[in-house]
């Protein structure tokens, strides 16, 4: 199943390549610069508000600590401007909107770069204490503030997470900017060092209270700015810890400095499966915030339909996970590699880590904006990768529709059914049903995509028909 993107008023010649069956030929369309505001965000954003029951306004730490208390649901706080330090983390609970009085400067693209002197409303950690320091809850909405992290402190700048099984949340971020000054890491307790982290959780990694099956978490973010100066790898990080779970992802007019970290569900002592992971994105730039690019090797877009935990502990199979990328308009500028797709990642063999299997990924790029160094990757589009020469597990795929790409020119571009880590993986060792598609025929591909070489091999284009994969 497709899922159509948003277009919010683009113009019919954008609108016409939501409707591309594969091998179609499609004409550039012109990149006039939209609207920053459209009429359904100003009504989604009065809807918000509309729905909070009472006001409160702050000016103070205190005053903001205490107007969050979980007795004040459903409120609109208003922060005046100027800076809000605290020394903990901090909780919006359900239905509470925080806004600021931050006035957002948008590029001629429409695209933010930052808050007027003088309106900047600033939530800052002033404290080293683990955690991360904006937690959004179920309803919860931010406007119009700025969220800084403290250097050296091990967390996130903002995240929502599931809180128990069948859990659902939804919560918005617009017109709002994140500054993530910490390193992307993984620690015990999961990752640090993200702007946005969205995940559904395994709390307790094999032990009682179990994953938070069946949860559904849904972000939207709009015309918000973050920023990841320290190592520029982890803008936005999305993933599945929980079987039968859900992450959507809204982006619309953003700037991700940081890049995207996306999969679609990872088995972390409990097996994850039948999860999935859903990305909207429009007219939004993924930039790397740090120079040297190759000799650090950042990723633009890191993107997982399913796989094991990248540590060596015991892990079941991980099955049937997806994750769905649909973009229109976007750009990906100054990584060393753009994007890397993988349908399945498997990082050790057994007894260590069960196999991945039936993971895939439905990769959507029209009239997507590609620019690596001369040093750089544009593309590495592979069916399953495994850690060494041993088996990632069967039936993983990458399909991709490409229209109207401009990528860099050429560029160490990979394409493949399998690889491993550390090279070719054994013909007997690569499983079956394992394998990239790119949706349409090779000489669509090259009429409507340009700078994009090396092209994927004839054999990787559907109109070839059905492959046979031992």
């Amino acid at each position: 199943m497709r899922y159509p993107i948003p277009l919010h008023g683009r113009d019919s010649c954008r609108s016409a390549l939501l409707l591309l069956v594969a091998g179609a030929v499609v004409s550039a369309c012109s990149a006039d610069a939209p609207n920053p505001v459209g009429p359904l965000e100003h009504a989604n954003e009065a809807a918000v508000i509309a729905g909070a029951a009472t006001t409160i306004s702050v000016g103070t730490s205190a005053e903001l600590l205490s107007a969050l208390a979980s007795a004040n649901a459903g409120t609109l706080i208003r922060l005046r401007a100027g800076s809000y330090p605290v020394s903990a983390p901090v909780i919006v609970p359900d239905g509470v909107v925080l806004e600021g009085e931050g006035v957002m400067q948008f590029d001629e693209g429409g695209r933010p770069t930052g808050f007027t002197p003088g309106t900047r409303t600033t939530l800052t950690m002033a404290s080293n204490a683990p955690g991360n320091l904006l937690t959004l809850e179920d309803g919860a909405a931010v406007r119009r503030l700025a969220i800084e992290d403290l250097a050296g402190r091990a967390g996130n700048a903002v995240a929502v997470l599931s809180r128990a099984v069948g859990d659902h949340i939804s919560a918005s971020l617009v017109e709002t900017e994140i500054v993530n000054p910490n390193p992307y890491r993984i620690v015990p307790q999961g990752s640090v060092g993200c702007g946005l982290m969205v995940f559904t959780q395994n709390p307790n990694l094999g032990a009682p209270p179990p994953p938070d099956d069946g949860a559904t978490l849904e972000i939207t973010m709009e015309r918000s700015l973050i920023h990841s100066p320290a190592n520029g790898s982890c803008g936005v990080f999305a993933f599945n810890f929980a079987p039968n779970a859900s992450v959507t992802l809204h982006f619309t007019n953003d700037v991700v400095g940081g890049g995207l970290n996306a999969n679609g569900g990872v088995s972390r002592t409990d097996a994850v499966h039948d999860s999935r992971v859903l990305i909207v994105s429009t007219r939004t730039l993924y930039r790397d915030d740090q120079p040297a690019a190759c000799s650090v090797g950042r990723v633009g877009w890191n993107l997982t339909g399913g796989s094991g935990a990248p540590v060596p502990v015991v892990l079941p199979a991980t099955v049937g996970n997806t994750l769905e990328v649909r973009s229109l308009d976007d750009r990906i500028e100054g990584f060393a590699t753009a994007v890397l797709a993988t349908g399945a990642r498997r990082f050790f063999a057994e007894p260590t880590a069960g196999p991945s299997s039936d993971n895939a990924i439905d990769l959507q790029l029209l009239q997507t904006s590609i620019e690596t160094p001369a040093c750089g990757t544009d593309f590495r589009l592979v069916g399953a990768l495994a850690g060494g020469n041993f088996w990632p597990g069967d039936g993983n795929v990458v399909r991709a529709l490409l229209r109207g790409v401009q990528g860099s020119g050429t560029r160490a571009n990979v394409y493949a059914d399998v690889l491993s880590l550390t090279g070719p993986v054994s013909p007997e060792l690569q499983g079956r049903g394992n394998q990239l598609e790119i949706i349409g025929s090779l000489q669509a591909f090259l009429a409507t995509n340009s700078g994009v070489t090396p092209a994927p091999g004839a054999q990787f284009f559907t109109a070839k028909g059905p492959r046979t994969i031992h």
